[in-house]
């Protein structure tokens, strides 16, 4: 995916919102230690790098680490193909389809912003050396 547009980055951000919201709640039901508590905080993790990223604060994002970021890109993968499985389950028109739609396009987008930042830490830290 090329560098998304600035209307392609406001129209990502109402799903990555609404998912955070969405896993933030369903983490408070799960017994911490659990492998669905740890998976859902290792995607509110990822989804909270896009968030900073779609929305550039530096503040949030100076501090990122290569592995923040490849965990980050491991948490996309997952979530996005959660959901084109779930995708497919549904007829094209029907609300469920086009929410998952949207979400899927708002995780591609999430995963192009991580692999630039990714490169661009990479890069910083070749020069630092």
């Amino acid at each position: 995916m090329d560098n998304p547009t600035t209307d392609e980055l406001q129209e990502a951000r109402r799903p990555i919102g609404s998912l955070i919201s969405k896993l933030e709640k369903a983490q408070q039901k799960l017994a911490s230690g659990t492998w669905q508590h740890t998976m859902l905080r290792d995607n509110l993790k990822a989804l909270h790098i896009a968030s900073a990223l779609m929305n550039m604060e530096t503040s949030d994002t100076d501090n990122l680490t290569r592995d923040d970021l490849q965990d980050a890109l491991r948490a996309f993968a997952a979530m996005m193909s959660k959901t084109d499985k779930a995708q497919s389950k549904f007829s094209p028109g029907t609300s469920q389809y086009t929410l998952l739609r949207n979400r899927l396009k708002a995780l591609r987008i999430a995963e192009a912003l991580t692999k630039v930042e990714l490169d661009d830490v990479i890069l910083n830290e070749d020069g630092a050396e």
